[in-house]
């Protein structure tokens, strides 16, 4: 600890510069001039930095020279076993609302990912007692099934494996991956947010033009009528999981970083725009925001009229249980939660990946994290309220009022109530509103629907000050607007700077 300053053990509130940090009981041992370097201390005394929301995180090793991933569903190589796979336990998406619900051990799920220049490679063991080969077969554009309820050709029908990437971190331009036993694979280039079990989506076609899917949802999966695929670049394998302690199956991905003909691969923001400048992990990227998913059905039947009964009779014991109808009776289980939210489409809730070399570089937590979390529940807390009134507030004292900033909305009160209050020093956050502005999207009200245009406009902003006793000389700053797009930046320091975490995540 630079300066000589002695931290106790048991530390539950620093003193940096004469300034009491945390509103718990203790202190620190420091001199008026001593430099504290803020993220190498415990974490107890540094509530401002929300620590104790941060997400799961893996640190993804690059492939060595002359290393090399045979994609064929078992994970026994040698470039797999070097590497751990993940350490929490993936949960239940509704477990936030339902802290007691816990899953039991046979379906445990761990991942690993490792990178090089073209591919990024996961590689995971799904439990799973019943190892099935379900209905769907295929990939884009060309899915089937055998399933002859509704409009079934996608993955998630059966029991699934799910990846979500936002290489950029804005919640704009992400991706969804799902595959199946049978390696049956879809994917979708997200335009913004998608809506569902009670998550609000950004509108983004117009209400009048049914074609505009094909921007907002790109995807050459046909009822989509999109072109954007990773299909045939990206690589996929299934197999059984032979030797394991539990039953399931593994899998094995080789995602494209870059398209192929204009088409596909992770960097793509489609229509021929790439985001490699500033988020390729072989020009200097550090973080993606990603999390890993799976769906669980807990039964299969052609008869359509059953879902009716007994999708309502699991929910009584099972309240998890995502819908009542022939596509969403499943359970959701991820690695990590989504902040209340029950529905995966909020990629600024999304864990991370950390890119590093093949050897060295410890894990680093994203310093950017105490700005996009605190943006992130600007950004619910100011959609609940124009849904309810059809405008934005500039005052966050507003938005904490009523039931605009809630756990079922992702957002929480007593966050934003210290960013205002006892964590104000640390946080310049400023809500310009133009409530007569007609050219941003539109979210639905009891009076208007929701429409891509029309709409009045917001743009939060934070700057997070931190201390200037400290060591630390990056400058954090961000945005999100009422479209969702959320843009972070960190200066000041010519390296990278962490946040100390406990551990592995």
């Amino acid at each position: 600890m630079a300066g000589g300053c002695h931290v106790p053990a048991l530390l539950v509130s620093l003193l940096f510069c004469g300034e009491v940090l945390s509103e718990a009981t203790g202190a620190a041992e420091c001199e008026q001039n001593d430099a504290v370097n803020l993220l190498q201390v415990p974490q107890q005394g540094l509530g401002f930095l929300f620590l104790d929301a941060y997400p799961s995180q893996y640190v993804a090793r690059r492939l060595a020279d002359g290393q090399s991933i045979t994609i064929d569903g078992n994970l026994n190589e040698s470039v797999w076993e070097e590497v751990p796979f993940t350490t929490t336990a993936f949960k239940d998406i509704a477990q936030p609302l339902f802290p007691d619900y816990l899953l039991p051990s046979q379906f445990a799920t761990h991942v690993k990912v490792r990178w090089d220049a073209e591919y990024l490679y996961v590689g995971a063991f799904v439990g799973e007692p019943w190892v099935e080969h379900g209905f769907v077969r295929g990939s884009n554009p060309s899915l089937t099934s055998t399933n002859p309820i509704g409009n079934s050709n996608v993955p998630y029908y059966d029991n699934d494996f799910e990846v979500f990437i936002d290489v950029a971190g804005t919640n704009h331009w992400y991706k969804e991956f799902e595959m199946n036993f049978n390696n049956a694979t879809y994917d979708v280039l997200w335009r913004v947010p998608d809506s569902g079990l009670g998550s609000t989506g950004v509108p983004c076609c117009s209400i009048t033009d049914s074609a505009c899917e094909r921007y907002c949802q790109n995807s050459s999966w046909p009822p989509f009528g999109g072109t954007w695929s990773m299909y045939p670049n990206m690589r996929t394998a299934t197999a059984r999981a032979e030797g394991w302690a539990t039953k399931g199956w593994t899998v094995e991905i080789a995602f494209p970083l870059h398209p192929a003909d204009g088409i596909g691969g992770l960097l793509s923001a489609g229509q021929g725009t790439s985001l490699a400048e500033r988020f390729d992990p072989n020009a200097g990227a550090k973080y993606w925001s990603v999390d890993f998913s799976r769906a669980e059905h807990p039964f299969f039947t052609s008869n359509s009229s059953l879902f009716g009964q007994l999708c309502p009779s699991i929910q009584k014991d099972q309240p998890t249980l995502l819908g009542a109808d022939q596509w969403s009776c499943y359970w959701e289980w991820v690695w990590q939660p989504v902040g209340g939210h029950r529905y995966m489409h909020n990629p600024d809730t999304f864990g991370f990946i950390q890119f590093a070399e093949p050897e060295g570089e410890d894990l680093c937590g994203n310093i950017e994290w105490p700005a996009r979390y605190v943006l992130a529940q600007v950004y619910q807390a100011e959609i609940a309220y124009a849904k309810s009134t059809g405008t934005y507030t500039s005052s966050i004292w507003t938005l904490l009022k009523g039931s605009f900033c809630t756990p079922e909305n992702g957002c929480s009160v007593s966050v934003l109530r210290k960013v205002v209050t006892i964590y104000a020093r640390y946080f310049n956050l400023k809500v310009f509103v133009d409530n007569s502005a007609t050219s941003c999207v539109r979210y639905a009200t009891n009076k208007t629907a929701a429409n891509y245009t029309g709409g009045p406009c917001f743009n939060a902003s934070v700057d997070v000050r931190l201390p200037s006793c400290t060591e630390v000389r990056s400058r954090i700053r961000g945005s999100i607007r009422e479209d969702r797009f959320l843009d972070v930046h960190v200066s000041g320091t010519p390296t990278r700077e962490c946040l100390q975490l406990r551990s592995e995540v």
